[in-house]
């Protein structure tokens, strides 16, 4: 066993797990759910490194003092693994879809098999072997069971890659997301470590996926609003850049305007116009198709654009964010602000984005002013209805 190795590798798997604590504790909101998942797994993290550093140090070390901290630290780094794999599933489940009633739901589903195992491990101080056993001269074995920690782990693993491919499949906002970044790099280093026992793989990696995890993660807060959740005009124009680029075809976009957004600032306040934009993003979010993505291009104007589209898809999209719309309204407390957009829509036919922007601001803005027009004493237009892409 090489021990200065193993010090090495978890000594600087622990500098990088408390670095990125240190940048989570200062830099964000202590009062975020993704903030509080994330340092929750780094701390078992921190903690599992420490054990397993432990145990290498006394494997082989006589003494029942010995025997007893060699079964303790090998418990806790043998349940924190799994724990690690299950608590990341959760991350990645509430980053995808932000909801907490959603987490309370899954966190029961996916802990069944994890409170299966801690029970196994519990057993296992009693001298079960089932998992681990500590031999006569105090040396670490794998037991027959031990096998059911990697099936689990990498169960996990894959159980957050298809959350992913699945919210992609169902329309929802995912792109970018580092995924891959953290199951192939633990996956790797859990192979490794499972091949060569003595070797310092696992926890090392573990602590690498994480920094690539939150490199990436504040890379994609560039691309992103932070107040409607949405992603923001910059990433628009990434997608129109590729658009362009590829002369992709079959891509549709909406482009809305709140209406009266300026009244709902005044009248009910810069708090209650803030919580307007959340609940838009709440909204065009839960409309989305597979291919499609809402942006919020800039104060109170939005977007949807639709790849691999057609005139299906696009009624599809604007019905349902009319009735999220209007069921959103009707559920409103009296006295509150109600919501209604001005849209546009059109079909990129190839050639300058420009051209297909001025057309969406153009149709959008016949709206605006049909609305504006019906206050003054015409027919209010029925919310959605804009200019057809054949017009």
């Amino acid at each position: 066993m090489n021990i200065p190795e193993i010090l090495v590798a978890n000594g600087t798997g622990a500098v990088l797990v408390c670095f990125l604590l240190l940048l989570r504790v200062r830099g964000e909101s202590k009062n975020s759910v993704e903030t509080a998942l994330f340092c929750r797994i780094l701390v078992v993290t921190l903690l599992a490194q420490a054990t397993e550093t432990i145990s290498f140090l006394l494997d082989g070390v006589p003494g029942a003092a010995s025997r007893f901290w060699l079964y303790l630290t090998n418990t806790v780094c043998t349940g924190a693994t799994v724990c690690v794999g299950y608590a990341w599933c959760l991350y990645v489940d509430f980053r995808v879809y932000r909801s907490i009633g959603r987490l309370r739901r899954r966190h029961l589903l996916l802990g069944a098999p994890l409170l299966a195992l801690l029970v196994l491990l519990v057993a296992n101080l009693f001298g079960t072997g089932w998992i681990f056993s500590i031999s006569a001269d105090n040396v670490y074995h794998r037991g027959p069971l031990n096998i059911l920690l990697y099936l689990l782990l990498f169960g996990y693993y894959a159980e957050s890659v298809w959350q992913v491919h699945k919210a992609k499949h169902d329309g929802v906002t995912v792109e970018f997301f580092p995924v891959y970044y953290f199951v192939v790099t633990c996956a790797v280093g859990t192979l490794l470590q499972g091949a060569f026992y003595g070797m310092a793989f696992g926890w090392l990696s573990v602590a690498i996926a994480f920094v690539l995890v939150d490199s990436q993660t504040r890379s994609l807060r560039g691309y992103t609003d932070e107040l409607s959740g949405l992603f923001g005009r910059k990433y628009m124009n990434y997608c129109l850049d590729r658009i362009h680029a590829t002369q992709e075809k079959d891509v549709y976009g909406i482009m809305m305007d709140v209406n009266c957004f300026k009244e709902i600032n005044d009248t009910y306040g810069h708090a209650e116009g803030d919580r307007a934009i959340q609940e838009i993003g709440h909204i065009l979010s839960g409309a989305l198709v597979a291919n499609s993505v809402a942006i919020r291009m800039s104060g109170d104007e939005f977007m949807v654009l639709i790849r691999h589209g057609s005139e299906e898809i696009l009624n599809k999209i604007c019905a349902a964010i009319e009735q999220r719309v209007q069921r959103y309204n009707a559920a409103a407390p009296a006295g509150s602000f109600q919501l209604s957009f001005s849209t546009g829509v059109a079909k990129y036919e190839g050639g300058s984005v420009e051209k297909f922007l001025v057309e969406l601001d153009e149709r959008m803005y016949a709206e605006k002013r049909a609305f504006h027009a019906a206050r003054n004493g015409h027919a209010v237009p029925e919310q959605g209805n804009a200019p057809s892409i054949s017009e």
